[in-house]
């Protein structure tokens, strides 16, 4: 059928059905544009009914789509801005420092270097190694080899001497050291007197210069980077020096005493089985609580007390006992010496039993009158 040539082909003026082409009757000039069938006598058509259903449907969607992008957008920004502040409130809040400050008598504060434990600087070979150390290690090495070639005849006597002299320098020698240094600053007057961590200077003779080259050498050895000999106060410098002498002491009463023991080893005749068990079952339980108290003893007071620092200079932390400290006073030198029974019952000997109650006497000699005076006069509340 020929289309009639008074109608011709238009697109409705309306933007949602533009893509739609229909057939519409020419307007008059001046009339409205006819709308959706609207003024032409025309219903609409299903199809024009749904797709007005989709496209409004479809700008529904991209309004919330822009409405729901917009507010995380925002959301972003905050959360950016969330950032920055917790970022800038991190960098301005003090930080946790494992620095421990120390104080001198005199006042000044200065930031305590770390040290190594006695056992892990002299007996590990992957530690470096001062002059000390190599001297204790000769000295220990001596005994060992002294030990084995001298006749059984002497040998328990001849390290009782030895053990005898290195408790009597271990209480003693290091007790008038630290009593003096506790209530005249005698250690560190007399560093100060003859100027030993002082740099020399050009005219200074070459005994001087060696000696300061050496002692510089010497505590700069097992030290790390934040340890500068010049810089360090002469107080812990001085605390150091004591520390390679203390070293020596502990470690020659330690070793002649272990060697004493065994020179004095025996088995005692017509003892039972139940008896031999038991007695060394005993001494091995007493051996290992006297090493798990110097090791926890050691965990709670560190290398500071251990060496005696309070002698010299006090550090800014508050004291704080537990552990074994909990159980019982002083216990390193009470519980601290169950060891030395333990090793007399493995030895059953008599003889290193009465030696090492001698030696326990001696420890508490030391702590009453180094000790207990010391910390009276550190630590206790002044009198009103």
């Amino acid at each position: 059928m020929k289309a009639d040539p008074t109608l011709v082909r238009s697109r409705h003026s309306s933007p949602a059905l533009c893509d739609d082409p229909v057939l519409v009757a020419p307007s008059k000039p001046g009339s409205p544009v006819p709308q959706d069938g609207v003024g032409t006598g025309a219903k609409p058509s299903l199809y024009m009914k749904s797709k007005r259903r989709f496209l409004s449907n479809k700008e529904l969607f991209a309004k919330k789509y822009a409405q729901r992008k917009a507010a995380l957008m925002q959301k972003g920004v905050q959360l950016k801005k969330l950032q920055k502040e917790i970022k800038v409130r991190n960098y301005l809040k003090p930080q946790t420092s494992t620095v421990t400050y120390g104080r001198t008598p005199d006042g000044t504060a200065f930031a305590v270097p770390e040290t190594e434990d006695m056992v892990t600087a002299l007996l590990d070979p992957r530690k470096p190694k001062s002059i000390a150390d190599i001297l204790t290690l000769t000295i220990l090495t001596f005994y060992v080899v002294l030990f084995l070639v001298l006749p059984s005849s002497i040998r328990k006597w001849t390290f009782l001497g030895i053990y005898a002299v290195s408790r009597l320098s271990y209480n003693g020698g290091l007790g008038y050291l630290l009593y003096q240094q506790s209530f005249h600053r005698r250690l560190t007057k007399w560093a100060a007197k003859y100027r030993i961590f002082n740099r020399p200077g050009p005219s200074a003779s070459v005994l001087r210069r060696t000696t300061y080259d050496l002692i510089k050498r010497e505590l700069s050895a097992k030290m790390g980077s934040d340890y500068t000999f010049e810089t360090a106060p002469l107080e812990y410098n001085t605390w150091l020096l004591f520390r390679r002498v203390v070293d020596l002491i502990l470690m020659s009463d330690f070793t002649s005493y272990i060697l004493f023991a065994i020179a004095c080893g025996s088995v005692p005749e017509n003892q039972t089985m139940v008896l031999h068990v038991g007695r060394w079952a005993a001494g091995i339980f007493l051996f290992l609580f006297n090493l798990w108290v110097k090791l926890d003893a050691h965990r709670v007071v560190k290398d500071y007390a251990w060496y005696w620092g309070d002698f010299f200079f006090l550090e800014d932390l508050e004291l704080c006992f537990d552990g074994i400290f909990e159980l019982v006073p002083h216990p390193m030198y009470s519980v601290g010496y169950a060891g030395y029974y333990g090793i007399s019952l493995m030895a059953a000997s008599y003889t290193l039993l009465f030696v090492s109650l001698a030696a326990h006497a001696c420890q508490f000699a030391f702590l009453f009158i180094v000790e207990n005076p010391h910390i009276a006069k550190t630590y206790s509340a002044p009198s009103k």
